[in-house]
């Protein structure tokens, strides 16, 4: 009764019985609001430009197949990137300037493993056109797969007993097991490409006749070439690739003594590396210091924790036998002004010249592509393939390249980037549409400073399962990286993404609207009822993630 008799002491007011959709103070507006999905940061880091907040959005709804459609639309082989690839990607990534960058590498590898045996299950039927790739590492595999969903029939050459390429016998087991190379070949096959394996490009057949018999012709054939030191005993050193191809094959299983690894990126970790596993003492040679190294990062800080030694500002200048020792001799570096590399030059300290034997050096000084199998009315008078480099066409001709054969040596994500590159590029060549560039969200990439923290707590990061220093260097075949391992494990870390520039449905704006000027539609996104939204832009202040951009109208 209280409550009543205070209602007898309100001042008169007017109370009005129509609705009140009757009063449009969209009029009053001199900016409006609109709904505009950007590019994440994650996403414009990666080379094969995948829509990473989508799919995580996508895990986090339950609905994993989903999310690996969106996935595998950008690259086909997430199971392998997911284990080997740099992760561009989490080095851009908002959520490490908040507190750790998500592991999107681990989730992506989580979903690839749950598609192996799902995905290409729906394709189109064959064309009328056949294309000849050659080569199976990333970038020949890449393109074979998109120009069969574009509906050619494709055959795929390689010179191995295996396909696969650098996949197969350039990456060690420890890093990338074979049984996920050749689940991934399994799927490909199910998808109707045919591979033509043991078959040597200007051997067992000739490039000319393959431009004859195919439509267009894509040419993967890798950088798989060491690089030669021209230095004087040099023959007495095995050269990186080769080392490799020959653990990998089991026809080294063993070694002993003292060995040098000379260089400084990604063939000379996994060469440290595997010979640590076999038996050795590792030394690597470097002549610049660790900060200019280009290897992966992660690889150079478990090689260290592996217990290999780097000797840094140490050139080799010569080699020599003597009994069951090479004695390298060696000279001290200093560095010097930035060269063409972005990097500081490597100069030798006069008289500090010294000796170490060694029961074996590796070289690994970097890869060039093999370019005598290709006639020279494809190259340039520096004898390189004459590549357009928007078409990846090589001269006025049906074939086309990509992979490291085009980039030097590279990741296997970049190697993936140019197949499918190449394939829309053949399938205009062909008389087809490319077809829309589905990553292509927005020219604006969102910055830390766009979005609204304020909504997001502090969360700790889930890494992957590893294997501990003393068991992983007892074995060349068992994966050290385990991954996520549960779903529930995968969704924490999903839970972990600021989504930038992505909507995923959280309402903000609509429950913040004092207007009610803004509905949700079926996808969960924000509709904007103009005629009764006065631009007071709290919905853009509001939302956590950048979708909702501001455009002004007129001045006042």
């Amino acid at each position: 009764m209280e409550k009543m008799e205070g209602l007898k002491n309100l001042p008169e007011a007017p109370v009005s019985l129509l609705s009140t959709l009757i009063n449009k103070t969209g009029s009053w507006r001199n900016i409006k609001p609109v709904f505009v999905e950007k590019t994440a940061p994650c996403t414009e880091a990666c080379p094969a430009h995948i829509l990473i907040p989508h799919y995580i959005d996508k895990i986090l709804r339950g609905t994993m197949d989903e999310a690996g459609e969106i996935l595998l639309r950008e690259n086909p082989f997430p199971s392998i990137t997911g284990r080997v690839c740099p992760h561009f990607c989490e080095s851009k990534c908002n959520r490490g300037e908040f507190d750790k960058s998500v592991g999107i590498r681990e989730i992506e590898r989580y979903v690839g493993d749950y598609m192996l045996d799902k995905k290409w299950q729906n394709v189109p039927k064959y064309n009328d056109k056949n294309i000849a790739v050659v080569g199976s590492g990333p970038a020949g595999l890449s393109c074979a797969h998109y120009l069969r969903t574009l509906g050619y029939k494709v055959v795929v050459f390689e010179k191995d007993e295996e396909a696969g390429g650098v996949l197969r016998y350039g990456i060690p087991e420890y890093r990338l097991p074979k049984r996920i190379v050749r689940k991934e070949i399994d799927a490909l096959n199910r998808e109707g490409i045919e591979f033509k394996t043991g078959t040597s490009i200007g051997k067992d057949i000739a490039l000319q006749n393959l431009q004859k018999e195919y439509d267009a012709v894509f040419l993967g054939t890798g950088a798989i070439l060491e690089r030669k030191m021209n230095i004087s005993g040099e023959e007495f050193f095995q050269e990186g690739l080769t080392f490799l191809r020959n653990v990998l094959t089991e026809k080294i299983k063993e070694v002993q003594g003292k060995y040098g690894v000379i260089g400084g990126g990604n063939v000379a970790m996994d060469v440290a590396r595997t010979l640590l596993r076999l038996g050795a003492e590792v030394h690597i040679l470097y002549r610049r210091t660790e900060q200019e190294m280009p290897a992966i990062r992660e690889e150079i800080e478990k090689a260290k924790q592996d217990g290999i030694i780097f000797d840094f500002l140490t050139q080799p200048v010569e080699a020599k036998k003597s009994d069951n020792e090479i004695i390298v001799k060696s000279i001290k570096m200093k560095l010097g002004e930035v060269d063409a590399s972005g990097r500081r030059k490597p100069v030798p300290i006069e008289g500090s010249e010294f000796e170490e034997g060694f029961n074996g050096v590796i070289s690994a000084i970097g890869e060039v592509a093999d370019m005598s199998i290709f006639s020279d009315e494809l190259k340039n008078d520096k004898g390189w393939l004459d590549i357009a480099n928007e078409t990846l066409r090589v001269k006025a001709s049906n074939v086309f390249a990509g992979g490291d054969l085009v980039l030097g040596p590279a990741t296997v994500v970049e190697a993936i980037a140019t197949g499918k590159k190449a394939a829309f590029n053949v399938h205009k060549f062909l008389g087809g549409n490319i077809p829309e560039e589905k990553s292509k969200i927005s020219d604006e990439v969102v910055g830390f400073e766009k979005l609204n923290l304020a909504y997001f707590e502090h969360l700790p990061r889930i890494n992957s399962k590893e294997l501990s220093v003393s068991e992983r260097i007892k074995s060349i075949t068992e994966e050290e990286s385990k991954g996520i391992q549960t779903e529930e494990e995968l969704k924490k870390e999903a839970d972990r993404c600021f989504s930038c520039g992505h909507c995923n449905g959280c309402g903000n704006c609509w429950v913040f609207c004092p207007d009610m000027a803004i509905k949700m539609n079926e996808d969960g996104n924000p509709e904007y009822i103009y005629d009764y939204c006065k631009g007071c832009a709290i919905c853009n202040s509001e939302c956590p993630r950048y979708v909702v951009s501001l455009v002004k109208e007129r001045e006042f």
